[in-house]
């Protein structure tokens, strides 16, 4: 039942508008009804095929939705604030070439500017061609003058018969002695009685002598003062000194050399033979 009547309800809906009916003409009466009825414009069959039914849909399973996941607490950042953008500058713009002018500062009541004036190009000094040295000679300079070597001193001098007859003491000498002085000092002299090479009395003459320089029993006899030692009980008089007042030299020291032997006795003889002038 419902379908005929979805299949009439779609038969009215797809037909076309009819138009408004014509009075038809006049027929005398008695006219055949059939005639009257073909005479109207043919109206073309129309054919309806049934609606197909509709198709029960599948029922949807429910779909378990997961539960949410755990998410951190999100923290709200200040949003940082967003530079500005820098203002675009202009494209430097060359100027148009332009011929150099000197600028000039107006005249001021301060003080007159003061215009340099441009220094003018170095010119270039033309090198000047070595000439060809002619060959010389080197001459070695000459060598520093060299001082003067001191004067030659003696190392000791020997006194003559002459000399010794100037010193302020006199003296007895064997044969074959000699008497001589070294290097003097500023106020002293020192002199040596000597055979040879070897030693056996000094005499000092100055105004202050290092006696006494042995130890032993000091004397005073003939004007002088002696120290005397005693060796295995012999008696040695090894030094001894004069002094001269208001004389020069003040003091004359006389002292033997440490001998053995015979040597020993001759040189304690000449020291005793020793006199002051």
């Amino acid at each position: 039942m419902i379908t005929a009547a979805s299949a009439a309800v779609a038969l009215l809906l797809a037909a076309p508008p009819q138009a408004a009916p014509q009075s038809p003409p006049q027929t005398p009466p008695g006219a055949d009804i059939t005639s009257s009825l073909n005479s109207g414009p043919p109206r073309p069959a129309t054919y309806l095929a049934p609606e197909p039914e509709p198709e029960p849909e599948p029922e949807a399973e429910p779909v378990t939705a997961p539960p949410p996941a755990a998410t951190p607490p999100v923290t709200a950042r200040p949003a940082s604030p967003t530079p500005a953008p820098a203002p675009a500058r202009p494209a430097p713009t060359t100027p148009a070439a332009a011929p150099a002018t000197v600028p000039v500062a107006p005249p001021t009541s301060a003080a007159p500017a003061t215009v340099r004036p441009t220094p003018a190009p170095a010119r270039p000094v033309p090198t000047p061609v070595p000439a060809t040295p002619a060959p010389t000679t080197t001459v070695p300079p000459p060598a520093a003058a060299e001082p003067p070597p001191p004067p030659t001193v003696p190392a000791v001098t020997v006194l003559d018969a002459i000399a010794r007859a100037a010193l302020p003491f006199t003296l007895d000498l064997p044969a074959g002695f000699e008497l001589v002085t070294g290097r003097p000092g500023p106020d002293f002299r020192i002199y040596t009685v000597r055979r040879g090479d070897r030693s056996f009395a000094m005499i000092y003459a100055g105004p202050a002598s290092q006696f006494p320089i042995y130890s032993g029993e000091m004397l005073e006899a003939g004007g002088r003062a002696s120290v005397v030692s005693t060796e295995d009980g012999v008696r040695h008089a090894r030094e001894h000194l004069f002094q001269r007042e208001g004389a020069d030299p003040r003091e004359v020291h006389v002292w033997t050399m440490s001998l053995d032997g015979p040597d020993r006795a001759l040189a304690e003889r000449i020291a005793q033979s020793v006199d002051v002038r």
